[in-house]
């Protein structure tokens, strides 16, 4: 790392690397610009912040690194597991919960566009009811092409969306 990237701040670097399309710094670097580009959309269209929720941190990694390691993109797991139960597995009791996936975008702002860009993506980020939320990107270095796809995704990107029950 040269000299002045040493004298920036953790947050700056961060937003440097992410311009840069580089991999993700940390594993809360990337929640946390997903996080924050969600809560200026809510925030525009009347909506309260989401707060980040460790237990729902939990189910959106769980499926993530599944995605990843399983070679699979979808919103039900190869166990069959959906994320009403990856939730509740996590002992999160909710009222309303929803779910966001992505896939092969290097950075948080790049996953965020593609959700803003699709009808039920955005209806999910910007449900008034949602309070609280979990963030998680898994990158697989060794990852193989899916089926019809001509790369690897290598980035899986999962936020899960909930009121508490």
């Amino acid at each position: 790392m040269c000299r002045s990237m040493r004298r920036l701040s953790w947050a700056k670097a961060l937003l440097i690397s992410l311009a840069l399309g580089a991999a993700p710094v940390a594993a809360a670097g990337p929640a946390e610009t997903v996080l924050s580009v969600v809560n200026s959309a809510r925030v525009k269209a009347g909506c309260q912040p989401l707060q980040l929720n460790a237990r729902l941190t939990a189910a959106a990694r769980s499926h993530a690194r599944a995605m990843a390691e399983q070679n699979f993109f979808g919103h039900a797991g190869k166990d069959g597991s959906r994320f009403s139960s990856r939730i509740t597995q996590q002992g999160y009791s909710y009222r309303a919960a929803a779910e966001n996936i992505a896939a092969g975008h290097r950075t948080a702002a790049q996953a965020v566009q593609g959700w803003l860009n699709s009808a039920g993506h955005r209806r999910n980020m910007l449900d008034c009811r949602m309070t609280e939320t979990g963030i998680a990107v898994v990158y697989q270095a060794d990852d193989r092409p899916l089926r019809g796809n001509p790369a690897p995704l290598r980035y899986y990107w999962v936020q899960v969306f909930a009121a508490p029950g």
